[in-house]
């Protein structure tokens, strides 16, 4: 069986790409090895390994090709040919697990041989308002000259090929450069975008992330599969804290990709009213940063100066795994600050590390965490954490699920296999 497996782009390191990794996992376990990934921009390993582990990219090796591809132009091209010509697509199956992001579209899909995981329908509503920042973060393309001209972004692709997939069996395609208008951009993604929605199998996850997807497409078939999470890793930190009190400082953890639409800046605040109370000995914002998005990091921390927070807020940039585990281990609270969160892979890892977690109360984690733990303003949010550091011992651990397992990478693996295989029974009929 051949698989095009689409992920858009996996530098960005965050919990959409963890998911990617486990679900080509998935696949090798079920004995499908005949493996394309068909992406945007390289990946890079040094990079992947440093976040994930090197077990878990380990699997990028095993890949049998890997085509890096200019999608607008993909896209044109199945706009121009006929809708009954599937002789250029030699797969069995499509995966994309970028569906939010990358709208890779082929004419030949229908529910029983493509699949998508969409974390949210982001894409219809940056289409919608002509966003031209995601065309060039998700879509890796920039402006020429005039601001409504776009080309893709690979200049360097075939120069760092071989140095960044070294490890890997690739076969690297490339498309001819084009520049296109961004009305033509827009006008060719949304063909992309709406058809691979409608006529994929569409899987989610969170019910807030479903409820959104019905609304943007009216899908009635819409299947949640919570993302995987390394729940026997994390829960380790808590073990290891067990008994030893002194190892928990009040420290406030933030995990967060450097994105504007993370609002990190909510974090900040919040630091601001902790400090004037003297609450809690630092706050420390770990996260991954890619470079589209150095101005809003030089944004943040002239806000922490501005703040006087230069002596509270502690920023951990591309920190490794063992990084993170160290600095789980010696927090106490865990802040999350985008409200309307899709999920929340870091909540729950923050939960099964041990760690209180303070969430908004719109969004995929008011579906597993407490009430009494949810905000509904920064000030709130001052008032839950200022209870937490003040009220609560230091040996309670607040039990916020009753089973962690439900959220782990077995259970997403068996979950993903049930789907695919239901998927490759209805193709037998």
């Amino acid at each position: 069986m051949k698989v095009n497996f689409i992920h858009g782009d996996f530098n960005p390191c965050g919990g959409a790409e963890r998911l990617s990794l486990v679900t080509m996992q998935a696949l090798l376990e079920m004995g499908i090895e005949d493996i394309t990934l068909t992406t945007l921009t390289n990946p890079d390993l040094s990079k992947l390994k440093n976040t994930y582990g090197k077990n878990l990219v380990s699997v990028m090796e095993k890949i049998d090709k890997i085509n890096v591809v200019n999608i607008i132009e993909e896209l044109r091209l199945q706009q121009q040919r006929h809708q009954e010509d599937h002789k250029d697509y030699n797969y069995d199956i499509t995966i994309n697990t970028n569906g939010d992001a990358a709208p890779y579209y082929h004419s030949s899909f229908i529910k029983e041989n493509a699949l998508t995981y969409c974390h949210f329908p982001s894409t219809k509503y940056h289409i919608e308002s002509e966003n031209i920042d995601y065309l060039k973060t998700d879509l890796g393309m920039r402006t020429i000259k005039e601001s409504n001209f776009f080309s893709d972004n690979n200049n360097d692709y075939e120069d760092n090929a071989i140095s960044n997939l070294q490890n890997c069996k690739s076969n690297l395609q490339f498309n001819n450069k084009q520049r296109r208008t961004k009305k033509e951009c827009f006008d060719i993604l949304k063909y992309g975008y709406w058809n691979l929605m409608r006529k994929s199998r569409v899987v989610t996850n969170s019910e807030f992330s479903r409820k959104a997807i019905v609304n943007a497409f009216g899908l009635d078939d819409v299947y949640i599969l919570s993302p995987p999470i390394d729940i026997k890793t994390f829960r380790n930190v808590a073990l290891m804290t067990n008994g030893e009190d002194d190892k928990r400082k009040d420290i406030i953890l933030v995990i967060s990709r450097i994105d504007p639409h993370k609002k990190i800046e909510n974090a900040i605040r919040l630091a601001k009213i902790l400090k004037n109370k003297n609450i809690g000995r630092a706050m420390k914002i770990v996260g991954n940063l890619y470079y589209y998005y150095s101005q809003y990091y030089f944004e943040l921390k002239q806000l922490v100066l501005d703040l006087d927070l230069t002596d509270y807020i502690i920023f951990e940039i591309n920190a490794s795994l063992d990084k993170l585990l160290s600095i789980m281990q010696e927090s106490r609270v865990y802040f999350h600050p985008m409200v309307g969160e899709h999920f929340g892979i870091a909540v729950i890892e923050a939960m099964a590390a041990g760690l209180i977690t303070v969430v908004p109360n719109e969004g995929g984690p008011s579906e597993f965490v407490p009430q009494k733990y949810h905000y509904n303003t920064i000030e709130q949010a001052a008032e839950i954490i200022t209870h937490i550091f003040n009220q609560l011992p230091k040996v309670e651990r607040v039990k916020i699920i009753s089973d962690t397992n439900n959220f782990s990478t077995c259970h997403y693996i068996e979950g993903f296999k049930t789907i695919l295989n239901e998927m490759l029974s209805k193709r037998k009929k």
